[in-house]
């Protein structure tokens, strides 16, 4: 390899990290210009080490390029309320560091193609991401639901087999039942539910209704939690 060859590759890298990172930055970014250019640059340096020593460790050293640049992008990677923040800047960073390794195998016109789909793919698909809303009934939410069921002491064996047995629906796990402390001769027993998909408002509340029938029972309810 000659000097005026690794020249241009690196020159290639940091051009075409240039403009991966100012389309970070115009769409207001953390990750602009500079950090796109350093991994970049950086993944080409990586592998023309070997290049210009004649190693065949090239495709080894590309290997640690993924997974060291995977590493440094979940540090933009984090939540925020409810959300996740930072993913597509984490995997734009990654195609980054993938362009960088492209420049360096001197593939010059497959390097500027893959930048160009990279930054066309982040300007097209992001407010088209914007509008596709969910199909309602399709979200796999995660909710939890508590029922509290005060009885008479000598009913709590009955009530919590009626809890655990007295649910027929196959998206509503029971994952915690628990007696508190008897007072006088009565007893609290709480069972929490874990569900997946539609409210369970209805299964819930006949469950509910089924033990109220019970004349020692004097109390049962469920909440959302």
């Amino acid at each position: 390899m000659t000097y005026i060859d690794f020249m241009m590759r690196i020159l290639l890298s940091i051009v075409l990290g240039f403009f991966i990172g100012l389309e970070r930055q115009i769409t207001g970014h953390a990750a602009g210009i500079r950090i796109n250019v350093l991994i970049s640059m950086g993944a080409c340096l990586f592998l023309l080490f070997p290049f210009l020593n004649g190693s065949e460790e090239v495709y080894r050293i590309a290997s640690y390029i993924v997974s060291g640049v995977g590493f440094l992008c979940s540090g933009v990677i984090f939540k925020d309320g409810g959300t996740v923040r930072g993913l597509n800047t984490a995997a734009t960073l990654w195609c980054t560091a993938a362009i960088g390794v492209l420049s360096s195998s001197g593939h010059y016109l497959f390097s500027i193609a893959a930048t160009a789909i990279l930054i066309l793919s982040n300007l097209l698909f992001r407010p088209l991401a914007l509008k596709v809303k969910p199909v309602t009934g399709w979200e796999e939410t995660e909710k939890l639901y508590r029922i509290s069921v005060t009885c008479q002491e000598h009913l709590e064996a009955e009530i919590r087999l009626r809890l655990i047995n007295g649910n027929s629906c196959k998206t509503l796990f029971l994952n915690h039942l628990d007696s508190g402390e008897v007072v006088g001769d009565k007893v609290e027993i709480i069972a929490e539910y874990c569900s997946v998909g539609k409210p369970k408002n209805q299964i819930l509340e006949g469950i509910v209704s089924e033990i109220l029938k019970i004349p020692e029972v004097i109390s049962a309810g469920w909440e959302v939690l």
